[in-house]
């Protein structure tokens, strides 16, 4: 392996640990820069790798190029049409960075997809994990950190700063984590499939921990799945070796749930308590408190960016300063197929769809874990945002879509 691979592993692996520390810096109210800094590093990194390399000739290369001129046009034209400022254009600068991340990472894989052995790269996504977990629960039993939500005892994020880019990391690091303890079942030794297990099961920990609706559900879900997926489809391991390993799943569970039965309803119980407060404020209105209002934000940042625009505004969007200062909402509605639209106007919305269709195509066709990764976080981002557009998810759906590349067949020519 290439040393310039070997840091493109380490710089991307780090980036729970970065975001730990630069929330940890943020709650101690010191104005350090540590994520920006970082997510520049990463991005001059890849700038200048991908140059190197060159580009090939072919609908991929076309798609990404197009996207990130879109991208660079539309900042351009927006400072100069609503006559932003210095500070302005900087805030839009840094969201845009965030953004091209997804872009620059699977097309930085791609560029080196002979280069890459995929159990290297499977080591990126279990480094990710292990640094999520570790980031939540060491600071959980130290008894410091925040809660998930603010003036609320629901919820624990430790010092990770937002709550959904949180919430999507550790269902990434789950997925990914159950997937490789199965797949590793007759593969590895057992104290390696121990520690698999108690990985994943921290990753479970860490989602019960934040508290977030949807992040309780995946993980519910993703272990049943899990479970049905090896006693059923799993042909590999016999009859004798599944009925121990699922006594002794069975017996683990029943060990956690009655030493944590406290901890678990005191959790579950703020949940409830929480969803509750929010239907009541709602009025009992099903789609706001289903989409936490996002369906409000929508029709309000529909109104501004129909009526308070123009006709290159709506080609070329507001970018986020804009949405700020003006529509009262906030830089995003939380929607990332909204968001791209009001952001990047009617051209960057159409060049994005463009280029997440090649990955979701790709994704079906493969049928391997980047690919399930890249289908999860394009749901969730259309339902719950959050993942083009934050740096810490836009990493993961970056990384993932660059997995696809590393699979038997080509996606593109070579």
């Amino acid at each position: 392996m290439l040393k310039e691979t070997k840091i493109f592993m380490l710089l991307f692996a780090i980036f729970p640990v970065v975001d730990a520390l630069n929330g940890f810096v943020l709650s101690a109210g010191i104005n350090l820069p540590v994520g920006i800094a970082y997510r520049l590093v990463c991005v001059a990194f890849l700038v200048v790798q991908i140059a190197k390399k060159g580009f090939r000739k072919n609908v991929y290369t076309i798609l990404s190029v197009a996207l990130i001129f879109f991208g660079i046009i539309s900042l351009f034209i927006q400072t100069i049409v609503l006559q932003n400022d210095a500070s302005a254009m900087f805030y839009d600068v840094t969201n845009m960075i965030k953004f091209f991340l997804w872009i620059l990472i699977p097309y930085y894989v791609y560029q080196r997809a002979d280069q890459w052995k995929e159990s290297s790269y499977e080591k990126i996504f279990l480094a990710i994990s292990i640094f999520f977990t570790l980031g939540l629960l060491i600071p959980y039993a130290l008894g410091i950190g925040n809660q998930t939500y603010e003036a609320s005892d629901a919820g624990y994020k430790a010092f990770f700063f937002a709550n959904n880019d949180t919430t999507i990391g550790f269902i990434v690091a789950a997925t990914f984590t159950g997937w490789y303890l199965f797949k590793q079942t007759k593969q590895t030794k057992i104290w390696t499939r121990v520690l698999l297990a108690l990985l994943y099961l921290g990753n479970l920990l860490g989602l019960l921990l934040l508290g977030t609706k949807t992040g309780i559900v995946y993980g519910v879900v993703l272990t049943v799945v899990l479970l049905i997926r090896f006693f059923f489809f799993q042909k590999r391991v016999g009859a004798v070796a599944k009925w121990g390993i699922g006594l002794t799943v069975a017996t683990v569970l029943t060990v956690i749930v009655i030493q944590g039965r406290t901890f678990i309803l005191e959790t579950v119980s703020g949940l409830l308590q929480r969803l509750t407060y929010f239907y009541n404020l709602y009025n009992g209105d099903l789609v706001r408190f289903i989409t936490s209002s996002r369906s409000a934000f929508l029709d309000s940042a529909f109104q501004s960016f129909t009526e308070g625009g123009n006709l290159m505004t709506q080609l070329f969007g507001v970018g986020f300063n804009q949405r700020v200062v003006t529509w009262g909402l906030g830089d995003l509605v939380e929607m990332d197929f909204f968001d791209v639209f009001f952001s990047l106007g009617i051209l960057g919305f159409l060049a994005t769809l463009a280029l997440l269709l090649f990955f979701l195509i790709a994704s079906f066709k493969k049928r391997s874990i980047y690919g399930m990764l890249c289908i999860i976080l394009v749901c969730y981002g259309a339902f719950a945002g959050h993942v083009l557009f934050s740096a810490l998810s836009s990493t993961l759906f970056g990384l993932a879509c660059g997995g696809l590349f590393l699979q038997k067949e080509s996606l593109c020519e070579k």
